[in-house]
Order: C-alpha cells, then structure tokens, then sequence
C-alpha cells in the first residue's frame, strides 16, 4: 500500500459516474487512477481529485495494472485563492499538461513534484492574486512564478539556460543582454551585438535580466516581472526547441485566450 502526496494534472469522465484521473505523486511520479463513483454526491473522494488539487491518495500499486485504484483520498490543499485568478489557474493548467505530457510515467521525480507544488503554493498566495481579480493579471509575486518553474523545469530536464553569461564572449552580463535566440537559449552582450539589431524586445532582455538576478538571490525574485508575456513565450520557445511537440500543449490555446481578455480588461 502507498500512501503520498498528489498534484492532480489532469481528469476525465470515464462513464456516467466515475473518473480517470492522472496525478503526479510525490512517491511515484505521474500515475492514472480510476476512480468509481466520483460523480456520486456522496462520493468520499469529493474535492480531493479536483484538477490542480494537492492531496494525500492511499492506493495499492499494481505494475502490471495501467490504472491504479484509490483506497483513500483527503485534500491538503485545494487552491482557492489560484482558482480565482484566470490567468493563474491557465497558466497553472499549461504548466501541469507540460508535466503530464514529457514526465516519464510511473517513475519517481521528486523534484519535479516539488517544483510544481511550490509554484501552485505561490500562485494561492494572498500577496499574489486577490479575490476579486478573476479576470485580471497576477499583479505580485505571482508575475515571476511561471518564469521561474520554466527556468527550473529546464534545469531538471537537462536543458540549462545561463542567464548571466555572454554566450560568445563568455563573459559575465552586469546590465540586460542585447539580444536572445530561443532556439539556442544564448544571450549575448552589446559588445558582441555590435551594428545588428535585436530580434528580442526590450521586455523580454530586462526580464530575463531580473530572472537572471532572482536566480542569485531567490529572495529578491521581482515582484512585477517587465514584459512577463513576452518572458514566458521567449521560455516557452526555448523548451520547444529543445523537448520538441509543445504545441501539443492543448492549454496554451486557452492560455493565449485568457491573455487577451485579461488585456482588454486592464486597457
């Protein structure tokens, strides 16, 4: 018997009345459940297998069995102040189906469990999104929050990306880069740029700048991350390069749609 904690990523009807659930446990990895009679009002599982949800599952693993069943299931924390931000919970949505999609299944990775249940713990902060910004931007610490578990997740996965560093010069940035290329992940200084013109806005340098200061100093993480958008796309880009298929990413679409109502909203 197993008993751990677990990020539900994602979950699908499977008949009239019960589930499939896919979660990612901290003991396991990303694990599939099928879960009886979850639809039932009084199911005792209510709550704790909600999407995004971090609970503690009890269930006996079965190797030979792609569909585990679930013995017990009690929320620890369901996210509520995250599910009254839009933007947030899309951007949670993305970062979970990045998860589900490119994490190997049925094996243990820890770190990753605790990168994606520190972010979510991030986006509910109070500080981070308040009860009436349902269709506003995260306008605090929760700006920076995606930006960072990109930087990370790239890490975990083996794609590292300094961004401190000229990629050409190799010396030590002490000002914004004067251009960046997704595809490579190089930043480069304005001596090695010299006449050609950036292909990167000005937001995107000056944040990954920022990124790039918070990576020495986590506690000075920016609280109003410039050109947050165009950060999280030119990372986005960057891990497309290199994992390959992110379009397959179906909540990026409805990520992008949320963007523009939050925009509309703020002009």
């Amino acid at each position: 018997m197993v008993k751990t904690q677990a990020i539900v990523l994602h979950r699908f009807a499977y008949s009239d009345s019960s589930f499939i659930v896919k979660a990612l446990t901290e003991e396991c990895g990303v694990v599939s459940f099928i879960i009886k009679g979850a639809k039932r009002k009084e199911s005792p599982f209510k709550g704790a297998l909600d999407p995004l949800a971090l609970s503690e599952v009890v269930f006996r693993q079965n190797p030979n069995a792609e569909l585990q069943f679930i013995k017990e299931a009690s929320i620890i924390d369901w996210h509520g102040e995250l599910r009254n931000s839009l933007l947030n919970l899309a951007v949670a949505q993305v970062m979970a189906e990045i998860v589900l999609r490119y994490a190997p299944p049925a094996t243990p990775i820890p770190e990753e469990f605790a990168l994606l249940k520190q972010a979510l713990a991030e986006f509910d902060s109070p500080t981070g999104t308040t009860s009436d910004s349902a269709v506003t931007p995260g306008n605090t610490s929760a700006d920076s929050v995606f930006s960072r578990w990109l930087l990370n997740i790239c890490d975990l996965w083996g794609y590292h990306l300094e961004l401190g560093v000229c990629s050409r010069c190799e010396k030590v940035l002490t000002e914004p880069a004067a251009d960046f290329f997704p595809e490579s992940g190089a930043l480069i200084c304005r001596h090695c740029q010299g006449v050609q013109s950036a292909r990167a806005r000005a937001e995107t340098l000056q944040g990954l700048w920022e990124l790039n200061l918070a990576q020495n100093n986590p506690e000075q993480a920016p609280q109003k991350l410039t050109g947050r958008v165009f950060v999280e796309n030119a990372l986005l880009s960057y891990l497309r390069n290199h994992i390959g298929f992110l379009k397959e990413i179906h909540s990026l679409s409805w990520l992008q749609e949320v963007r523009k109502l939050c925009s509309a909203q703020s002009t």
